[in-house]
């Protein structure tokens, strides 16, 4: 656990909440004569769980309660006056509740690929180029949260019949703290059953009906900035609140990180680099792609695109552990990496990386990571680079399909905990030759800043 606080002046108090794939981030902000400032933040870990040959990816969603727990009580004296909560959420993170917001199954996650079958049935039945003139997205097996609940009505025909609702990570947290069920636009957007292209705050009967959803088992969509309802009172004594604080349903983790940096006209660029990384571009219309996800913005009459690997932060991690286990968490991002990217910069290496380490949102098919044209001459030194240089080449297509559409700004925005300053010299290189502005703690600030807006109204 990592806790880091201060003392406030008087002001509102917003926690922003960030319930990251691989860890729960929190801060309070002050709000003071319209500014906000970070005063104190919170860090937990926890494990997700990949397993049958890494095509299964899942939570409990008990971890997230803990991580949430933990965090209040690390950071006790500034929890009691929090004014409001905002919610930032990994998606879909699909989690398949009762009545009483009890989860029937761990939360499927972004990573899953075991609903590659059910995807291709969605694809079959309704047809691509409805699919995407209607919720602008490609059903994928984790990234779609329709196909996973086909895979849960085929093999756990039980745990389909007692859900009484399926929502996100958002969803089934906002519930424990309040006992509303809800959804935002842009989580919603990469379920196959929102109508994402006329992002008008309605789910796709059509579609839900066709494979046996009732529309009464999808929760209410609502604003990123609206709330859910109070903190229940019991719960609110418990995490140490002296109010009953409304909580605000928030967003997506990657469009919140766009929030809080300004990305919100045609063109503007962000590069968010965590456990998966993500290049998001501000569209001013719905630009569908089966090469792309797209989600809708927490900006009126805004699109983001969406292209993710899965394996972004975490390709780093895989090496390090199997290259590099002797090197301490610092001694390999802060010396050994730099050194290796710096030395290849300028270099021709025949080494290549096909960067699948955790599967493909756009394939249907199981696609592995691979390297390339080693020879007993190469060094790990080199191995590093081309695994950097893959992930890079990865954005850059998506860069160049996405600039033939609309012009694309100079300036890209990057943000997460899986950069520094090597890896932003090597994108300049490798994926865009462009000016990269470092920006911190992005998806919990934009949870923050949906918390200005809300005392705002």
């Amino acid at each position: 656990m990592q806790a880091e606080t201060q003392k406030t002046t008087k002001g509102n108090t917003i926690l922003a909440v960030d319930i990251g794939t691989t860890g729960m981030k929190m801060g309070v902000f002050l709000l003071s004569d319209d500014a906000l400032s970070l005063v104190g933040q919170s860090l937990q870990e926890y494990e997700v769980n990949i397993y049958n040959d890494g095509l299964f990816g899942d939570i409990e969603q008990e971890k997230w309660k803990t991580a949430f727990i933990a965090g209040c009580k690390g950071m006790e004296d500034l929890i009691s006056d929090v004014d409001v909560i905002s919610l930032s959420g990994t998606t879909p993170g699909l989690t398949a509740m009762d009545k009483s917001g009890q989860a029937l199954c761990p939360a499927i996650l972004m990573l899953d690929q075991r609903s590659r079958k059910q995807a291709q049935f969605i694809i079959e039945t309704v047809g691509m180029e409805h699919l995407l003139k209607t919720t602008a997205n490609m059903p994928v097996a984790g990234g779609c949260s329709l196909a996973s609940i086909l895979w849960i009505k085929d093999n756990c025909p039980e745990i389909f019949d007692k859900t009484y609702k399926f929502g996100h990570s958002n969803t089934y947290f906002a519930y424990w703290l309040t006992g509303g069920f809800a959804i935002d636009p842009s989580s919603a957007s990469l379920t196959a059953l929102y109508n994402t292209v006329t992002n008008d705050f309605t789910w796709n009967e059509d579609i839900a009906s066709t494979f046996g959803i009732s529309p009464g088992q999808l929760p209410q969509i609502i604003p990123a900035y609206e709330s859910v309802g109070r903190v229940s009172k019991s719960l609110a004594q418990k995490l140490g609140f002296k109010k009953e604080p409304p909580v605000l349903i928030g967003g997506n983790d990657a469009v919140l990180a766009a929030y809080s940096v300004g990305i919100n006209e045609p063109g503007d660029i962000i590069n968010v680099n965590g456990t998966c990384e993500i290049t998001l571009v501000c569209l001013d219309k719905c630009l569908a792609s089966a090469n792309y996800n797209i989600r809708a913005h927490v900006l009126k009459d805004r699109w983001l695109t969406l292209h993710v690997m899965n394996a972004g932060g975490k390709a780093l991690d895989w090496y390090k552990s199997l290259f590099c286990s002797e090197l301490s968490a610092e001694e390999f991002y802060n010396s050994f990496l730099p050194q290796a990217v710096e030395n290849c910069l300028d270099c021709e290496s025949g080494v290549t990386y096909v960067p699948y380490l955790m599967g493909s949102r756009y394939s249907l098919e199981p696609l592995k990571a691979q390297l390339l044209r080693l020879t007993q001459q190469t060094t790990r030194e080199e191995i590093l680079a081309a695994i950097v240089r893959g992930l890079c080449e990865y954005q850059k297509a998506h860069l160049e399909e996405i600039g033939k559409k609309i012009p694309l700004s100079d300036v890209i925005h990057v943000t997460g905990g899986a950069t520094n300053p090597a890896l932003m010299q090597a994108k300049s290189k490798w994926m865009r030759d462009s000016e990269y502005i470092h920006n911190e703690q992005s998806s919990m600030k934009g949870a923050a800043m949906l918390g200005q807006k809300y005392l705002d109204i």
